[in-house]
């Protein structure tokens, strides 16, 4: 499975030039229309210009008309099947479920480029150093920092994760020394995880954010800045959906980073962690 250009498209549109919407738009009303065009006739049909077709190309990592015309070629099923547009009423379990894998695929792939392995690692870094990590998102965010502390709090780590933000505040008020605040936020734009990561600043403690693939106000004020791919929201959140995916998808990466470069240390607390568990499920059945 191929990343999909018609994806990618609706990803970029929102930052492109007039000139280059209009051929996007021109392209998603009818994108087998457009393998028998050449960039005149496209430029003619969305009223804009043959420069700002290669233009267009650019902006969306291709090299040119042709390589544009040679993707669409080879999703013609997917394009006739119209798995690239938003779930409709009364439609079929399955036809949902093939658009749902579809996007799904091409939001981890994007993530994949997006998440660089330098800023994982950095983050990797921090963790192992850190004696407190705390963790915020608001909403569906919040869900990404719980998995966060479910996963890192097993291997050893002290996880603070709580939605009440003068409980956070204080605690981050008396670490003396190697702590982290994560603020989670797709839009990265949540005033709340904002407000947060300005006053662990101004606390001196570090802070990492995790948001989607836009220049926004929560990356820019994070000392690392972790990207997953910049999904589109859509009339049923569909694309909702993918981006917590894709959050709950780059927590997972930076769990494994982290396993594998402390991986004896990981084994043991995962081993403790597990007995505990076995222990206190022991203790209720005897009491029952």
């Amino acid at each position: 499975m191929q990343s999909n250009l018609l994806f990618r498209i609706k990803e970029k549109m929102v930052d492109l030039p007039q000139s280059e919407k209009k051929i996007a738009a021109t392209i998603l009303a009818d994108p087998t229309a457009v393998i028998q065009m050449n960039a005149t006739s496209l430029a003619l049909q969305a009223g804009s210009s043959p420069a700002a077709v290669i233009r267009f190309c650019h902006s969306i990592g291709l090299k040119g008309f042709t390589q544009l015309k040679l993707n669409l070629s080879a999703d013609t099923q997917g394009i006739q099947e119209k798995l690239y547009s938003e779930i409709q009423p009364d439609e079929k379990l399955e036809q949902i479920k093939k658009k749902f894998l579809m996007q799904t695929y091409h939001v981890f792939e994007e993530t994949n480029q997006t998440l660089t392995n330098d800023c994982v690692a950095r983050v990797t870094q921090w963790f192992h150093e850190s004696k407190v990590i705390f963790a915020y998102g608001v909403g569906a965010s919040h869900l990404v920092a719980l998995d966060l502390q479910q996963k890192f709090s097993r291997i050893g780590k002290s996880i603070i994760c709580s939605q009440d933000q003068h409980l956070l505040v204080t605690s981050m008020s008396v670490m003396e020394e190697n702590a982290v605040f994560f603020g989670v936020s797709n839009s990265g734009e949540k005033q709340e995880v904002i407000a947060l990561m300005k006053t662990a600043k101004k606390l001196g403690i570090k802070t990492i954010s995790l948001t989607k693939d836009t220049t926004n106000p929560l990356s820019q004020l994070s000392d690392l800045s972790l990207k997953t791919a910049n999904s589109p929201e859509a009339p049923l959140r569909s694309g909702a959906t993918v981006s917590l995916l894709a959050q709950m998808y780059a927590v997972d990466l930076l769990f494994y980073d982290f396993a594998t470069k402390y991986y004896d240390t990981t084994i043991e607390n995962l081993e403790k962690s597990k007995e505990a568990i076995h222990s206190l499920t022991h203790e209720s059945e005897e009491r029952d």
